[in-house]
């Protein structure tokens, strides 16, 4: 942007006489600043060191260089120039030739009237004017139709909203020739840390052409910079002449690039256009609010002297704010320029819309396959180790955070239970899209190892209690900027935490655990996509702990009705065993009175008669079992002889001893009294000798004896 010193219109004379010079000069010097030049190589470098002039006044005979011949240089470079020249021919044709071949405007013969010629003067400064004034009005239309078009093209070619912004805002900034051009998308009720910004760095003095050279930050991260500080960046200050020379295009200075997080605070949440042509003193930059003061000291620091900020809104919403800023030198904003800024800002918030709108799409999309990738982990293993490692691990992956936990706990428990873990620090190598990962065994090398559980009691954690109490997840930006006690919140592996989401899982209407997703050193702004997906995991989390629970139940279950159903063989396999004894003590005298042809004993009757109430007792025990399944069985003691009891009983074996060629022998002692359940001692008993006899070698001895 170049300065006008002054305001007069300049014009060049030439001729070789330096009396006509001084007259031109004399004629005109009121009211136009006059340039001389004594022939037509001297005015061509004037004009290269000038510039353009409305008006060339050169004589036809000069030597080395023809006044016709000088116009026809000038006509090609500077067409818009008006050339008038002073000629004393007297040939029409030669006159005509010279007019035709010069491209002039008017010749005026020798000698002049001095009226008549600033008449011609005046006339010629009209006509440059108008071709002035066509040549900006062309100049912008072209300029806002190369905008437009450069937009559009832009807008149809690409879907993703980063480079529709970073395109948007190397085009504005290029073509309106700023120093720099910034945009920040407005989401979530404020301006985003994702920025989008272009820098003019001109060339250094002595490299050639004045072409600039651009320089983009596609995307940066505003938050990721230092803090702005009123002494972290200085403003560079350079010498007076070496600005003037550059506004005036005579030299060109280097200029250092601005960091972004100060670019930051040059932009502000606004619903209307800014146009700041000098910074100094603008009440939308100067103020006593520490919003104002930190806007006041970014301003200085990067040296921004003119602004012009424009929001970009679509249907009545905020979707971002375009800033353009004019550095070192203050600039008038021009009524063209502003509208060109705001028709492309229209383009912009609509591509912008668009392309918002289609990130939810894909957003949705990759919602939805997760989701689903994770049902059908759920549905494919009965692992829960395998099932809890994939959620955590799925989970992790698509919000790319450090760390993902689920734990299991509950508001009666004492401490969490970590029953997934996704660590990226620990296994930065699996980078496996969601549908690579539906074979769980691909977690089992990862995960197979013991789980730590959290030291920190559930009662003195700050977000756990915020989570039982709300039902909802507590979201974290930045733990440097929460109480000591939120600050200690303690992660398995005493991971490090920058920023947190605590995700709670629910189960009728209950909280039965969380999902933490952590960033370890560096501040995240948790959107609401992120949000909602996490939610909708721990939906997904919750149905699997459910899941794993109900199938705990159920092996549970199965095992005892295995142990039942082993039990119930062992209890069969023992009731024939009991059964077969009082029958084969039974069948024992029988067959021996069958085989000696004579009738039982009474010794041998009573036998008989003792085993078959055994075997009644044995049936009436069986009848019980109900009884005992119910809890109603209850123990009858009574007095006893124990002696005579237990004679009774051996007496009863003796016959099928002397069968078996067993020496059966009973040591027994005066006893007093005892008090037994007589049916359930008779049983014992009974058992111990039946095993006796079963397991004893023919021969061997099977002793009786009391111990008092």
């Amino acid at each position: 942007m170049k300065s006008q010193v002054n305001s007069k219109p300049k014009i060049l004379v030439v001729d070789d006489e330096p009396d006509n010079l001084d007259l031109l000069y004399r004629t005109f010097y009121r009211d136009y600043k006059v340039l001389r030049a004594t022939s037509g190589p001297a005015a061509l470098d004037l004009l290269a060191q000038e510039g353009e002039v409305s008006v060339i006044i050169s004589d036809q005979r000069m030597p080395i260089m023809s006044g016709t011949e000088f116009l026809s240089l000038t006509a090609t470079q500077y067409p818009d120039i008006i050339r008038i020249i002073l000629t004393g021919y007297t040939d029409v044709e030669d006159l005509v030739e010279a007019i035709n071949a010069g491209k002039v405007f008017k010749y005026v013969t020798k000698p002049w009237e001095a009226e008549d010629l600033k008449a011609v003067v005046r006339q010629a400064l009209d006509t440059h004017n108008v071709l002035k004034a066509r040549t900006r009005e062309l100049t912008r239309t072209l300029r806002q139709e190369s905008l437009l078009n450069t937009v559009t093209n832009t807008i149809r070619s690409a879907l993703d909203y980063r480079q529709i912004l970073q395109a948007i805002v190397d085009t504005v900034g290029h073509m309106l020739e700023v120093d720099v051009c910034l945009l920040r998308p407005f989401q979530e009720e404020q301006l985003v840390d994702e920025g989008f910004i272009y820098q003019r760095v001109l060339r250094e003095e002595g490299q050639g052409d004045a072409q600039t050279k651009k320089q983009s930050e596609t995307a940066s991260s505003l938050e990721e910079s230092s803090p702005l500080k009123e002494t972290a960046v200085q403003p560079t200050v350079f010498p007076k002449e070496f600005l003037e020379e550059y506004l005036n295009g005579d030299n060109q200075i280097n200029f250092p690039s601005i960091p972004s997080s100060l670019l930051a605070q040059t932009v502000w949440e606004t619903r209307e256009v800014q146009i700041i042509h000098d910074v100094a003193g603008d009440e939308r930059i100067q103020g006593e609010t520490s919003e104002l003061k930190q806007r006041t000291v970014a301003f200085a620091n990067a040296n921004i002297c003119s602004s012009l900020v424009v929001p970009l809104i679509c249907q009545q919403e905020l979707m971002a704010v375009l800033a353009l800023h004019q550095c070192y030198q203050p600039r008038i904003w021009g009524k063209e320029e502003v509208q060109l800024v705001l028709m492309v800002a229209d383009q912009a918030a609509l591509a912008l819309s668009q392309a918002y709108a289609y990130e939810q799409v894909r957003a949705l999309a990759k919602r939805e396959g997760l989701i689903n990738t994770i049902t059908t982990a759920i549905r494919s293993s009965l692992d829960p180790q395998d099932i809890f490692a994939a959620i955590t691990h799925q989970l992790g992956q698509a919000l790319q955070v450090d760390g993902c936990v689920l734990s299991l706990w509950t508001e009666e428990d004492e401490f969490v239970h970590c029953v997934g873990l996704y660590d990226n620090s620990q296994h930065p190598e699996i980078n496996r899209t969601p549908a690579q990962d539906n074979n769980l065994s691909t977690y089992n090398d990862l995960f197979d190892r013991e789980l730590p559980d959290s030291q920190a009691p559930i009662q003195n954690n700050p977000i756990l209690q915020e989570l039982l109490r709300t039902h909802e997840p507590v979201i974290i930006t930045d733990m440097s900027d929460c109480p000591s006690a939120i600050q200690g919140f303690d992660l398995p592996l005493k991971m490090p935490a920058r920023s947190l989401m605590v995700v709670p899982l629910l189960a009728d209407g209950k909280c039965i655990g969380s999902i933490t997703l952590r960033e370890g050193s560096k501040a995240r702004r948790w959107i609401s996509s992120d949000i909602e997906l996490a939610k909708a995991v721990a939906a997904q989390a919750a149905i699997a702990v459910q899941q794993s629970r109900l199938y705990q139940t159920t092996r549970e279950q199965a095992e005892r009705l295995l142990q039942l159903d082993k039990q119930k063989t062992e209890f069969f396999q023992n009731i024939s065993h009991e059964f077969r004894t009082p029958i084969t003590l039974i069948q024992g005298p029988l067959e021996s009175a069958v085989g000696s042809g004579e009738g039982l004993s009474h010794a041998q009757s009573a036998i008989a008669l003792r085993n078959s109430r055994r075997l009644l007792r044995l049936v009436n025990q069986l009848l019980d079992l109900q009884r005992l399944d119910a809890g109603r069985m209850q123990p009858n003691f009574r007095p006893c002889d124990l002696v005579e009891f237990v004679s009774q009983i051996v007496e009863s074996f003796r016959p099928y001893c002397e069968k078996k060629e067993l020496h059966l022998v009973t040591q027994l002692g005066e006893c007093p009294a005892v008090y037994l359940d007589m049916e359930k001692f008779d049983k014992v008993i009974y058992n111990l000798l039946s095993n006796a006899m079963k397991f004893t070698p023919e021969g061997g001895t099977i002793s009786i004896r009391d111990y008092l």
